[in-house]
């Protein structure tokens, strides 16, 4: 009681009360000024700063963290919705004054306005944007039914010049911010919204086309607006041996990778290396990378600009050098040519190694080692390892040193557990494994994950299990983290950033082409929004950037067949987040998806997001909001089902609705489906999350299945035109 008499007593002696200062206006034009700190709420009537950003005007200006925010005079700031309009209201180059309460003292400080391109400068360090041009990847693609279908409702309800509107407000919005490391693909489509789905289609199934490592590989570049092409090869397979087969690639790619670090120094990449999982674990904390103290903040800033400085082009060749291994007539020659060996003339093998070989001998890279049809025990690093069966454990309990390391293994119910398994970090990974029932089994940085590097793993038969911790599963930052599964009913698991995740400037792709399989990313890591029973999720299907930092990248969780289980927390399956593009597509199957709150075909903060379902009869849940088709903030949220008797379950601002300038699709083709939700079906909501944008919101749902779908909200056979604008058509 003594506590809450002395905060009451505290706030009514406080200079600078409300009698003191008019309330802002509601009406105060924007011309998009910004300090660079982050408030919080510590009563329903009073503001303190939580965060400030370091090199920004607030930062200059002396405003420090747990300053109690009084006023921007003439105007009293109560919550950050005041903060946030009146800092608005000022032009970069302006300067402000901020009545602040600290240590029992009223002070007021002047702060300069900057603008959001000055306040990320990291994402403005290398040059001036591209031209706005559609990838040739993209290029020429027909526009399917479901965007046609958009286009036609938008026209036919006389939404055109509203959602002409948003379009500006949105190339205006992207325009604000530096366009390092931004990609063209994402770029298109936040200047043409409509055409999500279209990419999206296109992406899948361009993978789905070519399911090889080379051609993965390529596929993976043209994303990434690279232009590679494939090396010559380096050896002779008609007459060299094994040994020499493997080591001539090896040394290929370690040249390649070589000359991607070329604008680094020896040292520098060291600290590259150390300072990468601090950074992961960060953004996993708290997703933001400033949210510690400023040498900490320092660190992840230099971080970031090594990496930028990593030439990928030259790391997509030397990770093709390795590639080719797996193609399947490499294959058939490699296990040819291994059984030819002589063991007799193995002197020595690396520690801790048991079993029966053909082949081990140490080289400048690593030891090679071919292993014989026995059950055969792999400890520590090598540099490549063949095995022609049996039941074998591959265990790494460290992680490992930059290099580069490949695994072929024929046949076995196979482990493979502890370290980065599969990865590049800093260099090339690649396993390949063509038959048994086996366990992948890695802590953070696992199965088919790389930052600064390509990490790539094969498995071609069997009902697998993957699991690890965060960042795995076909996970990338600066590379391609790349997990092809061609058939068997599989499990993956995993706690955070995983299955089909690209992060800055990577392409993270997980394609399991056939089998019912179960992907889970949930109750692992509490939700960032403090919900209870709720966690987060940043898989299946996720392009994500570092707020502030960095636009993210590509990310794409592809299922070609069979009845799959999808069950994320927080931003999971088929989501963007800012300037990165998820995409989650099943081809075919009776599916389940389960989702919390930015799930299904959502995306936040100049993003793009897109579930595409070509067929089955589909169950979707969510909860709390902003999902099934739903677009926050300059963003796209795309959901299209197209065939199947679907039912949707959510909460709010779902199925087909936007906010803060966003744009929200559900389409559903044929079928008998039933929607449930408290707000949303074709919804336009609030837009008042950054003022003078002077544009709508575009929320569309769009069935056309005929006269047997349920609403909670809508009705069958019938056309709606919401302010907003939310536009609804069943027919």
């Amino acid at each position: 009681m003594k506590k809450i008499l002395l905060l009451a007593s505290l706030l009514l002696s406080t200079p600078g009360r409300s009698q003191e200062y008019r309330d802002v206006p509601t009406d105060l034009a924007s011309h998009y000024g910004v300090l660079g700190l982050r408030p919080a709420s510590i009563s329903p009537d009073s503001l303190a700063v939580e965060h400030v950003m370091l090199y920004s005007e607030a930062h200059r200006a002396g405003i420090q963290k747990g300053d109690r925010i009084i006023a921007i005079p003439p105007y009293r700031i109560r919550n950050s919705d005041d903060l946030s309009r009146c800092i608005q209201s000022y032009a970069p180059g302006d300067t402000l004054s901020m009545v602040l309460y600290r240590d029992g003292q009223t002070l007021e400080l002047s702060c300069s306005v900057s603008d959001v391109k000055h306040l990320y400068y990291l994402m403005n360090e290398q040059g001036t944007a591209k031209p706005i041009t559609a990838p040739l990847h993209i290029a020429g693609t027909k526009a399917p039914h479901h965007e046609q279908a958009a286009r036609d409702l938008i026209r036919q309800q006389d939404a055109s010049a509203g959602f002409s509107a948003l379009r500006k407000a949105w190339a205006f919005d992207a325009g604000r911010y530096g366009s390092d490391t931004r990609l063209q693909t994402v770029n298109m489509v936040l200047h043409d919204p409509l055409t999500a789905g279209r990419t999206a289609s296109a992406l899948s199934k361009s993978v789905s086309a070519d399911a090889s490592l080379v051609g993965h590989l390529h596929i993976a570049a043209q994303y990434l607006d690279l232009a590679i092409a494939d090396p010559l090869q380096v050896w002779d397979d008609q007459e060299n041996s094994v040994p020499h087969l493997i080591l001539a690639s090896l040394l290929a790619a370690e040249q390649m990778t070589d000359s991607a670090f070329a604008k680094i120094t020896d040292t520098e990449r060291a600290e590259l290396a150390n300072a990468i999982p601090e950074l992961l674990k960060r953004f996993g904390e708290t997703f933001l990378l400033d949210s510690g103290d400023s040498t900490e903040t320092i660190g992840h800033i230099n971080t970031l600009r090594l990496a930028k400085k990593v030439d990928l082009n030259a790391l997509f060749i030397g990770a093709l050098h390795l590639a080719q291994l797996a193609d399947g007539d490499a294959l058939k020659t490699i296990r040819k040519k291994s059984q030819q060996l002589d063991p007799a003339r193995i002197d020595s093998l690396p520690p801790g190694t048991q079993g029966k070989f053909l082949y081990a001998k140490p080289t400048p890279l690593g030891w090679i080692l071919v292993g014989d049809r026995g059950p055969n025990l792999y400890t520590g690093h090598t540099a490549a390892i063949i095995d022609l069966g049996g039941d074998d454990i591959y265990f790494h309990s460290e992680p490992a040193p930059a290099n580069i390391a490949i695994i072929i293994d024929y046949e076995g119910d196979d482990r493979y557990i502890g370290g980065p398994i599969a990865a590049g970090i800093r260099g090339i990974g690649m396993l390949v494994d063509l038959k048994g029932n086996d366990l992948y089994k890695g802590g953070d940085l696992a199965l088919g994950t790389a930052f600064c590097g390509i990490g790539m793993l094969w498995d071609s038969e069997g009902d697998d299990n993957y699991i690890n911790a965060q960042v795995g599963q076909g996970a990338a930052f600066f590379g391609a983290g790349l997990l092809v599964d061609r058939s068997g009913n599989d499990f993956y698991s995993a706690d955070l950033f995983a299955q089909g995740f690209g992060g800055m400037r990577g392409f993270g792709l997980l394609h399991d082409l056939a089998g019912d399989d179960h992907y889970l990313v949930d109750r692992a890591i509490p939700s960032s929004y403090g919900t209870p029973n709720t966690y987060a999720g940043w898989a299946q299907g996720i392009g994500c950037g570092f707020r502030g930092y960095g636009s993210g990248g590509i990310g794409l969780l592809l299922d070609g067949d069979g009845d799959d289980h999808y069950q994320g927390g927080d931003f999971a399956q088929g989501v963007g987040y800012f300037f990165g593009m998820g995409v989650l597509a099943d081809i075919r199957g009776d599916d389940q998806y389960r989702g919390s709150r930015y799930a299904q075909g959502a995306a936040a903060h100049q993003a793009v997001g897109a579930l595409i379902e070509t067929g089955g009869n589909d169950h979707y849940e969510t909860k709390i909001a902003a999902s099934q088709g739903a677009g926050w903030d300059s963003a796209i949220g795309y959901l299209a089902d197209l065939s199947g008797d679907d039912r949707y379950l959510a909460l709010h601002l779902s199925q087909g609705a936007a906010a803060m300038n966003g744009l929200g699709l559900l389409f559903d083709g044929n079928g008998r489906d039933r929607y449930e939700t408290q707000t949303g079906q074709g919804q336009g909501s609030s837009a008042t999350y950054w003022g003078g944008r002077n544009a709508p919101n575009l929320g569309l749902l769009i069935d056309l299945g005929g006269n047997k779908d349920t609403y909670s909200i809508r009705k069958n056979q019938a056309d709606a035109h919401d302010a907003g604008i939310g536009l609804f058509s069943d027919r």
